[in-house]
């Protein structure tokens, strides 16, 4: 199959006059419909900064579209890190979501600059005890999400009840732990299961009587944000207004960050026969 990369900000896509020249099958990225969704997911969360995850296209050319917009990066490989250093992306502005690390995936992460991580279970989080003094840690909690076509938190994620003795354990091993992270799970049907997971996050972080939450000013709200397979012609906005009217219960200090993925990068691919 060929594969065609259209970057240019201006360009129109014939996309039968490309086949003519190209050759078919062809598959054709083009970039100035994954700038378009990125601004209107932007849009449809305003305030939420977007980490776009890597796995769902890593395609160089993709992601030096989404940095000069202004995007940030979801990482889950060390390869994902080779792809951003090849683009001069800025390392502060990505994150580590990959539940399960090597010793070496956090080590290559580190040395690219890369602080933040997500860890679900004890014996990840005891991984960063000797780097406690860089690591920055996200305890990924599992929200069951009903109307979704991968229920990941059938996989990852911890119970929200756990996270009191998971904090107590961090403290322990001079672990920061900032913030939590859920995802619940790829292509939601509906928003629903965010709107229950940001609900119950943000009765945990008011909860003042429990050690540990003080430090806590991040919230990451995943992905699963669903990509329109079918042309029946998704509306984002009204997907996103619930999570919205969620979040707004949120302090100020707390920073909403999200993991989108295919809802940015399918719409940008086309598989011309």
């Amino acid at each position: 199959m060929n594969v065609l990369t259209i970057a240019d900000k201006t360009a129109e896509l014939p996309y039968r006059e490309l086949v003519e020249h190209y050759g078919s099958p062809l598959l054709v990225l083009d970039c100035n419909v994954l700038r378009s969704k990125y601004r209107a997911l932007q849009e449809a969360l305003p305030g939420v900064e977007l980490f776009y995850a890597i796995k769902s296209l890593p395609e160089r050319a993709a992601l030096a579209a989404l940095a000069a917009e202004g995007a940030n990066f979801d990482i889950a490989t060390s390869g994902e890190i080779e792809l951003l250093r090849s683009i001069g992306a800025d390392p502060a502005a990505t994150i580590h979501t990959h539940p399960i690390k090597r010793d070496r995936d956090i080590r290559d992460a580190l040395d690219f600059g890369c602080t933040t991580f997500v860890v679900d279970n004890i014996d990840e989080l005891a991984k960063f005890e000797a780097y406690r003094s860089v690591a920055r840690i996200l305890l990924r909690v599992s929200f069951r999400g009903k109307d979704v076509k991968s229920d990941l938190s059938r996989k990852f994620g911890c119970d929200l009840r756990d996270v009191p003795w998971m904090l107590t354990q961090a403290a322990a091993l001079g672990i920061q732990v900032v913030g939590l992270s859920f995802h619940v799970g790829s292509q939601s049907a509906k928003s629903d299961a965010h709107v229950a997971a940001v609900r119950a996050c943000r009765d945990f972080y008011g909860n003042t009587t429990l050690a540990g939450t003080e430090h806590l000013h991040i919230l990451d709200i995943g992905g699963g944000f669903p990509a329109d397979y079918s042309g029946d012609g998704l509306d984002l906005a009204s997907f996103c207004r619930p999570i919205n009217e969620a979040l707004a219960a949120y302090p100020e200090h707390i920073r909403i960050i999200a993991e989108p993925g295919r809802v940015l990068s399918a719409p940008s691919i086309r598989s011309i026969s």
